[in-house]
C-alpha cells in the first residue's frame, strides 16, 4: 500500500513502516499523540515511569521490571519493620540503579561496548556523585551561618550543581558512532544519573551507618526511605536523561528541536520544585506523607518532558534499514519493516538490541 502521510510504498498495516504515521487518520496521524513511539499502547502524556526511563524493554518484560521493583520496596517495608535499618538504607540506596543495570544488560543497549558505556555512565556517576557530595557536605555544612543560608545552598545551589555534573559521564559517549539517536543519549543520561544517587546516598548516610546498630527504632525511618528508593533516583536519573537526551539530538526535525532547548530549564525547574518547595513545606511542619506526594508532581512533569522528546525523536530520527522480516518484540507478530512495526507501531531503535535480527531485503529493492 501508499503511505497516507509520506507517499512511500510500504506493507499493509496500520502503520507506515517507514514514517511511523497512523494509516487512515488525518489528525495528528503523523504525531500519533495516542501511540507512544516507544510503547505504542500508551499515551505521549502518560507519566509512566517504566516506559519512559527503560524505552528498549519489550512489553513481555515490562511487568518482571515492575513486580521487582515492588518486591524491592516490599523488602525495604519488612527490613524497617524489624528494625533492620541499615539494610533498608543500602536496599533503598541500590534498588533503581541495580534494576536499570538489569535492564541494560536484558536490552543490550549499551550494543558491543558494555564496559565502555557502563564505566563511562555508571562508574562516572558514582565518581562525580561522592566527589560533588562530599564537597558540598563541607561547604554548605560547615561554613552556612544562618538557616537561609543552609536552605539556598541545600535546596538552590547544589541542585543546580548536581544538574550541571550529573549528565556529564553519558556526554562522553555523545558522537560515538553506535550511540548517535536520541534514545541512547536518554539512556546513558539516567544510567549516569543513577549512579550519582548511589554516591550520593552513600556519601549522606554514610554517618548513620556507623551510629545506629544492627536493630534500631525504626518508626521515623519509613518516609525517608521511601524518598531514598523511589524519588530521589528517578529526580537524578530524570534529569540526568532529560539534559542528556536534549543536548543529544545531531538531526533535527521540527517538533523535537523545539522540545530540546526545553531541557536543560525544565530539569532546574524540576529540580527547584523538589528540593525548594519540599524544604519549605517541611521546614512548615507538613505531614511527610503530604510532602512525598508533592515530590512526585514535578518528577511526574519531567517524565512527560522526555517521553514527548523521545517520542519525536524516534519519529524524525528514523533510519531505513531495509525491510527486515522480525518477530515485532512488542506485538509478537511476524512482520516485514523497515523502522516502525506495520502492526503496533513501535519504533525498532526503542526495543531490545537482542531482537534487532531477521532477514534483510535493501531498501533499494522494495519493487521488488
Amino acid at each position: 500500500m501508499r503511505c497516507d502521510h509520506c507517499g512511500q510504498q510500504v506493507p499493509e498495516g496500520a502503520f507506515c513502516t517507514r514514517c511511523g504515521a497512523h494509516q487512515g487518520i488525518v489528525e495528528g496521524a503523523q504525531m500519533r499523540p495516542h501511540h507512544y513511539a516507544a510503547h505504542p499502547s500508551e499515551h505521549v502524556a502518560q507519566p509512566s515511569v517504566f516506559t519512559t526511563l527503560f524505552p528498549h524493554v519489550g512489553h513481555g518484560k515490562l511487568h518482571e521490571f515492575r513486580y521487582a521493583f515492588l518486591a524491592g520496596l516490599a523488602i525495604i517495608v519488612i527490613l524497617v519493620a524489624t528494625g533492620l535499618v541499615v539494610a533498608a538504607l543500602l536496599a533503598a540506596i541500590f534498588l533503581v540503579p541495580i534494576l536499570y543495570l538489569i535492564y541494560m544488560y536484558e536490552a543490550q543497549v549499551y550494543r558491543d561496548e558494555p564496559a565502555l558505556v557502563l564505566g563511562a555512565t555508571f562508574a562516572g556517576g558514582i565518581v562525580l556523585g561522592v566527589v560533588v557530595t562530599v564537597i558540598a557536605d563541607h561547604v554548605i555544612g560547615f561554613t552556612a551561618t544562618g538557616h537561609d543560608t543552609t536552605l539556598i545552598g541545600y535546596a538552590v545551589i547544589l541542585p543546580i550543581i548536581q544538574l550541571i555534573v550529573i549528565p556529564l559521564p553519558a556526554l562522553l559517549l555523545r558522537g560515538r558512532a553506535p550511540f548517535t539517536e536520541t534514545v541512547d543519549g536518554l539512556v546513558f543520561g539516567v544510567a549516569a544519573g543513577l549512579g550519582f544517587s548511589i554516591a550520593e546516598g552513600i556519601v549522606r548516610f554514610s554517618s548513620v551507618f556507623a551510629a545506629l546498630g544492627i536493630h534500631t527504632n525504626s518508626g521515623a525511618w519509613i518516609f525517608p526511605l521511601i524518598s531514598l528508593a523511589v524519588l530521589v533516583p528517578l529526580l537524578h536519573g530524570s534529569t540526568g536523561g532529560a539534559i542528556a537526551a536534549s543536548l543529544w539530538r545531531s538531526r533535527t526535525g521540527a517538533q523535537a528541536s523545539r522540545l530540546t532547548v526545553w531541557g536543560i530549564p525544565v530539569a532546574i525547574v524540576a529540580c527547584l520544585l523538589f528540593y525548594l518547595v519540599g524544604q519549605l513545606l517541611t521546614d512548615a511542619g507538613v505531614s511527610p506523607l503530604i510532602v512525598l506526594l508533592y515530590q512526585a508532581i514535578p518528577i511526574g512533569l519531567l517524565l512527560v518532558y522526555i517521553r514527548y522528546l523521545t517520542h519525536y525523536s524516534l519519529l524524525e530520527e528514523a533510519a531505513d534499514l531495509g525491510y527486515r522480516s522480525l518477530v515485532c518484540p512488542n506485538c509478537h507478530r511476524h512482520v516485514m519493516a523497515t523502522a516502525f512495526c506495520p502492526t503496533c507501531g513501535v519504533a525498532l531503535s526503542a526495543t531490545p538490541r537482542t531482537t534487532e535480527t531477521g532477514s534483510t531485503v535493501p531498501a533499494s529493492a522494495e519493487g521488488a
